[in-house]
């Protein structure tokens, strides 16, 4: 078996998390986090406990072999009523908030 590796779950960590998942968390809720996650690695920590030395590793989750099918061209959505659907459109695309954040 492996050994036990621990988790430091602390504010830092849950702050980290939450800056990742771009989430704006009150000093209790960042709290209340930190019980919630140190919760859940005790409770997933019971995997370790299972047996596996005698158990061969699952290459594949699923016995169905892929069924391609050919490419067919259908007819799409007319592009002016695909973008007026969107929130903010310019020159013909649909305008999104910017994603990549450079440090």
């Amino acid at each position: 078996m492996r050994q036990k590796e621990e988790i430091k779950v602390d504010e830092k960590l849950v702050k980290e998390i939450a800056s990742l998942a771009r989430l704006d968390l009150s000093q209790e809720e960042i709290g209340m986090f930190v019980s919630q996650f140190k919760d859940i690695l005790d409770y997933v920590s019971i995997l370790n406990e299972v047996d596996t030395d005698n158990v061969p590793p699952a290459y594949l989750s699923s016995t169905y072999k892929n069924q391609p099918r050919e490419d067919e061209i259908e007819a799409s959505v007319p592009t002016e009523e695909f973008l007026s659907n969107a929130p903010q459109t310019k020159d013909d695309y649909v305008v999104i908030p910017r994603v990549h954040i450079e440090e």
